[in-house]
């Protein structure tokens, strides 16, 4: 496609080019001289930020929490602590944990629980240890906290209880025991509660999960495969808003802030993978805007054999049909910042002439034009000879005005081909989803082989991750 909208402004070098020769007498100038000013373009390294919302059900953070916490969570295997209780228990969890209530980052939630006890009765000196069983629902609220180093953290506080079963002893009869084990649950609710973040602090981390996702967003992504061009993203670093609650659901957003630069041939290679990440930063709101420089370049010889196609053969009239002239041969390449084309002719003129002008992007005419265009200054000399008809200016005037590259289709190309890469699925679950709101041509560059135009597409981007 490249190849034919470059084809399509190269309607603009028949005209250009008139060799230097009168009835058969050639005279050819000598041809400015090939030279580039850079071997390469680097797109510009842009600062993005990449948003990652999420939004977690309640019932995700059960099934967290409850696969983190499991089995015996609290064990009293002394008669003598807490001033000689004469009170020894396990307590296991029954069934699921359960979120009754959330307000932003702090939850309110149920563990149903089923506890072993034994109490000392006794009096006058002798004591009778009597093993109990009973179910209780223990109530807790936590405040859940991400520090700045990844590890996640939890402050957890009594709520209350309430029975399913009461403790109860039988000596002959049944002697209710829920007043007195409830006094010992009140004195060792915060126990509990300790107990429960010591579970989250030792088997709840996200840190390697972050890390992979770092490493992940370094891999190169193809945007175009027939022009082999690859968006690279380096991370910078990460912050995330509050925790905000809404309904049975908890929403915050995950910011990747990272450079984006686009490099065409084969995949950018990618040296290492990263062991650690930068401390998370907590902030207000996450920007969700996304630019990134893309490069759309078409060979010399490519472009200029499709101007061979097109234009050899072709004849122009000027004044009036005076003067005759056809198209020969073609050729394309760089001086410094100009573009030179060079036109091989026959007819009223026979020989070579080379037109030079720097290529810009027109906003106006949404095109790639040639500015300030020029006869090769050997080649005016010779037309002053041979052809002063030729120095009138009409003919690069009108070229200026009318002629040029087209870039409405090459900027619907590329938005495309960037929106079909921002909104795929990465990996299993992992999805991006993205609009551009706009791709403008940003600068033209010549190289030793190729006409690079760099394109500036700017929207926004958002990776979605499942069961997050």
């Amino acid at each position: 496609m490249k190849s034919k909208l470059f084809a399509i402004a190269l309607t603009v070098t028949p005209f250009f080019f008139q060799s230097i020769s009168v009835l058969g007498q050639k005279s050819n100038p000598e041809a400015p001289v090939e030279n580039y000013l850079q071997d390469t373009v680097l797109v510009q390294k842009i600062p993005s930020t990449i948003s990652i919302p999420f939004d977690i059900a309640m019932s995700d953070i059960e099934k967290q929490i409850n696969t983190t916490v499991s089995g015996l969570i609290f064990e009293d295997n002394s008669y003598t602590d807490d001033n000689n209780d004469n009170f020894k228990c396990k307590v296991w969890k029954k069934s699921n944990i359960l979120i009754t209530a959330a307000t932003n980052d702090v939850f309110n939630f149920t563990v149903p629980l089923k506890v072993w006890a034994e109490k000392g009765i006794g009096a006058f000196g002798i004591m009778r240890y009597i093993p109990i069983e009973f179910e209780m629902n223990l109530k807790f609220s936590t405040k859940f906290t991400i520090k700045p180093d990844w590890t996640v953290q939890t402050f957890t506080t009594p709520n209350g209880y309430e029975w399913i079963t009461k403790p109860k002893v039988n000596v002959g009869f049944d002697v209710p025991l829920d007043f007195i084990v409830g006094k010992i649950i009140d004195n060792n609710h915060t126990k509990f509660a300790k107990s429960l973040d010591d579970a989250v602090a030792k088997n709840m981390t996200i840190k390697p999960y972050v890390i992979q996702a770092w490493n992940a967003s370094m891999q190169p992504y193809l945007v175009s495969e027939e022009y082999h061009t690859w968006v690279k993203i380096t991370p910078l670093e990460i912050s995330m808003t509050p925790l905000t609650t809404i309904g049975r659901n908890i929403k915050s957003v995950l910011g990747i802030k990272a450079y984006t630069e686009t490099l065409t041939g084969d995949r950018p290679f990618v040296p290492f993978t990263v062991s650690s990440v930068p401390n998370l930063k907590i902030v207000s709101a996450i920007p969700n805007d996304f630019q990134v420089g893309l490069m759309s370049d078409v060979l010399f010889t490519e472009a200029a054999s499709v101007a061979k196609k097109m234009f050899i053969g072709q004849k122009y009239e000027f004044q009036e049909g005076k003067y005759k002239i056809e198209i020969i041969d073609i050729d394309i390449y760089g001086s410094n910042e100009f573009l030179v084309i060079k036109a091989d002719l026959k007819g009223s003129l026979k020989g070579t002439v080379f037109i030079k002008g720097i290529p810009v992007y027109s906003p106006e005419k949404k095109k790639i034009v040639l500015s300030n265009s020029q006869f090769d200054i050997k080649t005016k000399n010779i037309l002053a000879r041979a052809a002063a008809w030729l120095l009138e200016g009409k003919l690069v005037k009108m070229i200026e005005d009318e002629y040029g590259l087209p870039v409405d289709e090459l900027i619907t190309y590329a938005k495309q081909n960037i929106e079909t890469a921002m909104n795929s699925e990465y990996k299993k679950g992992v999805k991006l989803s993205g609009k551009i709101d706009s791709v403008q041509p940003d600068k033209v560059y010549l190289t030793p082989t190729s006409i690079v135009a760099l394109v500036m597409a700017k929207g926004k981007v958002e990776v979605k991750v499942d069961g997050l």
